[in-house]
């Protein structure tokens, strides 16, 4: 399972959400590669990104199954305050800024 996201600011609420939308295959990804997986949680709540990434998961989960150096890349493209505050509230909007 990928129970260790929890560590990482979801809530058990979230967590049932997330194991209930998430695709197969995205979760099976996240299994595979949990060091990965926890570098990446770990960048973004270092950001101040936790109540966020849910959504990350269910609607954007290619910034989530990447490599850290790859999504700091993406981030240092864009206003980072505005990449956060789209995280933390609509990340659907995340396209506006061209991530």
């Amino acid at each position: 399972m990928i129970n260790f996201v929890r560590e990482y600011g979801i809530t058990t609420v979230d967590y049932k959400y997330l194991i209930h939308n998430l695709r197969m295959d995205i979760m099976e990804s996240i299994e595979l590669n949990e060091d990965n997986i926890r570098e990446v949680l770990k960048f973004y709540n270092d950001l101040g990104i936790t109540s966020g990434l849910v959504n990350l998961f269910i609607y954007r989960p290619d910034l989530i199954v990447n490599t850290k150096a790859n999504i700091e890349d993406i981030i240092n493209k864009v206003d980072k305050d505005t990449f956060i505050n789209l995280v933390n509230n609509s990340v659907e909007d995340l396209i506006v800024i061209g991530i």
